[in-house]
Order: structure tokens, then sequence, then C-alpha cells
């Protein structure tokens, strides 16, 4: 099992520059990869999320891609400008000359700070090829930062939701008693007030009339059937933290099915001890369920 929230960071670096991947994960129905970095074409980001995707099922991640270049590792080209610097001379030459204005010989230094400069750096990009090989090491590095993290999450859910299960096995053991109570409490009141009645006007009880009403109440309340299902589906629940693949998604049905059960138990029973019962399992199933919504 394991968490959908999580941190990894990874570097490589070679002659050529450095690569640093970082990835943050939260939790997503499905998973959404959003990408930011410099260098990297449309192909390598492809290629990004097909090594993510063999890692991770679900969550939002958010992928850095930075490359630093080394200062020896890209080809640089300096090319001049000859036009500019030509009409740029020219201008100075007239400067020069005019009244009023100390003529001194045009330096490079004059050159260099004039507004537009007439030198043009340009750097040769550096393939996909060769950056392939350092982007696949800091991202592999990132990803198993990720998910060591995601596992050690997801293993101190799955013992928290053991202990919920735990108790929810209490509660389910507390409603089965209750069952044939609920039936036996209502005979007692429904009998006290028949005979309470039947004084009145100097009548007997009809013991087979009695039972009658008993068994049709019993019917209309028995919810045998809801915590057999309830009980199942706690087995199941529990079972799928020995499962290898993404888990979420079923446990989250899961809790939905249980709650459908135990709502459908304080409708039947129409008893107070039942339905404050039913209240405490509903609110651990909520806590359930807001820990499942980590859960890859």
């Amino acid at each position: 099992m394991k968490s959908m929230t999580g941190f990894g960071c990874g570097n490589a670096a070679n002659e050529k520059g450095a690569f640093t991947v970082e990835i943050k994960a939260v939790n997503s129905r499905f998973l959404e990869i959003n990408m930011k970095g410099n260098y990297v074409s449309p192909e390598l980001e492809n290629y990004v999320k097909k090594l993510i995707k063999e890692k991770v099922q679900r969550g939002k991640l958010y992928v850095s891609l930075s490359f630093a270049p080394a200062e020896n590792g890209q080809d640089t080209n300096v090319t001049i400008d000859r036009n500019l610097l030509q009409s740029y001379m020219i201008a100075l030459n007239e400067i020069r000359h005019m009244d009023g204005i100390k003529n001194n010989k045009v330096t490079i230094s004059d050159l260099l700070s004039l507004p537009d400069s007439f030198l043009h750096v340009s750097t040769k990009p550096m393939s996909d090829s060769e950056l392939q090989p350092l982007l696949e090491e800091a991202l592999i590095m990132a990803l198993n930062q990720l998910d060591d993290m995601r596992v050690k999450e997801g293993s101190n859910l799955a013992s928290d939701l053991q202990k919920r299960i735990e108790f929810l096995y209490g509660k389910l053991d507390v409603l089965k008693s209750m069952q044939d109570k609920v039936v036996d409490d209502y005979k007692t009141r429904l009998q006290e007030r028949i005979i309470d009645m039947l004084k009145k006007v100097d009548a007997e009880i009809d013991e087979s009339r009695l039972l009658q009403e008993v068994a049709i109440y019993s019917e209309k309340t028995d919810f045998t059937e809801e915590l057999v299902r309830l009980e199942s589906h706690l087995k199941q629940f529990a079972d799928t933290f020995n499962h290898k693949e993404p888990v979420g998604r079923r446990l989250d049905f899961l809790l939905q099915e249980m709650n459908r059960e135990i709502n459908t138990t304080a409708s039947k029973a129409n008893d107070i001890k039942v339905i404050d019962c039913v209240i405490i399992v509903k609110t651990e199933l909520e806590k359930m369920r807001e820990q499942v919504q980590n859960i890859e």
C-alpha cells in the first residue's frame, strides 16, 4: 500500500553539465503530471512521462527539470555585426571632428559601451541524445526517493486503518447482540400496552395475536443481512492490505458499501441503542474515508 503524497529529488552530472529533477506528489483521483523545465524538448518530456507512469499510477505530480550546462560543456560562437560596427565608427569619427569636442581616438572600450552590442554570442543547443542519459539518471533517483516516501507513508496509513477495522469488528459484535434484544424489547413494550388497555375493558390478552404482531415487527426490523454484508466488506477491506497493486479506489468503494449497509441497519432497527452504535460506526467510517483519500 502506498500513499499518494511524497517528494523526491535526483541529481546527475557529467562533463556537459548537471541535471536536477524534483517531484512533488499530492492526492488526485487520476494520474496528473505537470512538468516545467529548461533544455527539455517535447520528445524528452514524453520520455519523462513514460518513466513516471511505470512507477506511479495515481496522484497529481509536479515535476521540475533543471539543467545547468558546464562552462566548457557547450560549443560557444561569437560573431561580429560588421555593418553595425562600421556605422558606429563612421558616427564616432564625425563626432570627433565637431567643434568643441576633444579629439581622441576611438577605443575598444568606447565601442563596447555603446547601447546595441555589435558582438553576438550564440550557444549550440545540446541534443536529446546528449541530455537523455543525464535526465534519466536524475529522474530515476527522484522517482525512487518519491516511491520510498510513499511506501513509508502507506505503511503508516495501513497500520492506522487496521486499528480502525478491529474497532469496527467490535461494534459489529455489539450490533449482532442487539438484533434479538430489539425484538424482545418490542414484545415487552407491546405486551405491556395491550395488558394496560385490556384492563380498562376487562378483557383477556390474545397470545396468538400478540405473537403474530411481534413476528411482523421482527421481520421488518431484521438487519441480519446488512450485518452479514458489512462483515464481508470489512474482511475484504482488511485483505486488500496485502495486495501489491494500487488499492485506493477499491478501498473507497468498500467504504461506500459499508456506509450503505450501516445506514440501512439504522433505518430498519428503529431502536435508539442501535442508532447510537450506528453513529459511532459512521463516524469511524468517515475517518477511514479521509485516510483512504491519500492511498494510491
